[in-house]
């Protein structure tokens, strides 16, 4: 004879894997959300290497090394121009300006030194990009062979120092400003 399950095993069963498939949803939305907590700052993290890379090319290419780079100060946000080799727009040589306009750090690249603010004289000539947003401090300090970089964007403070190969003895070091 074949035993059977009883009404009662059936509806224990049920209950304990109604329980069971309870938790393991719980354990899948929390990984979920972990996964994307994750991802989040992972995007966050790339973004911040390109820019920390970006500055170090313009740094490393200047066209002099060890020719002053301008670095103008306001009250709220620094303004640093320099020429270098380094271009994202295939210009040969470009000037480069870092500044911060409505709370986001832009980086114009062109042909020739440009002006801040710009105008529309001359808009060919110049590419503009949008580096990053809601930039609260932006600020650069320059001190014989490197800069102190730092920024903070969305309550995170990013400060990095750049280091330029040391002057050569038979050479003559532009002044810095600090």
């Amino acid at each position: 004879m074949k035993r059977a399950f009883t009404l009662i095993e059936v509806v224990i069963s049920i209950a304990i894997f109604s329980i069971l498939a309870i938790y393991l949803y719980q354990a899948i939305n929390t990984m979920q959300k972990s996964n994307d907590i994750n991802s989040l700052r992972y995007e966050e993290d790339i973004k911040e290497q390109k820019i920390t890379k970006l500055f170090y090319n313009d740094l490393f290419l200047q066209t002099d090394i060890y020719a002053a780079s301008n670095i103008t100060s306001s009250d709220e946000f620094d303004v640093f121009r320099l020429h270098t080799k380094n271009s994202i727009h295939a210009m040969i040589n470009p000037y480069i300006a870092y500044f911060v306009k409505d709370n986001s750090l832009y980086r114009i690249e062109s042909r020739e030194p440009e002006n801040i603010p710009l105008t529309y004289e001359g808009a060919e000539r110049v590419k503009v990009d949008k580096i990053m947003e809601n930039v609260t401090l932006f600020r650069i300090y320059a001190n014989k062979n490197s800069y102190l970089i730092s920024y903070q964007s969305k309550e995170k403070f990013t400060i990095f120092q750049v280091s330029l190969p040391q002057v050569p003895a038979n050479s003559s070091r532009g002044n810095q400003t600090a």
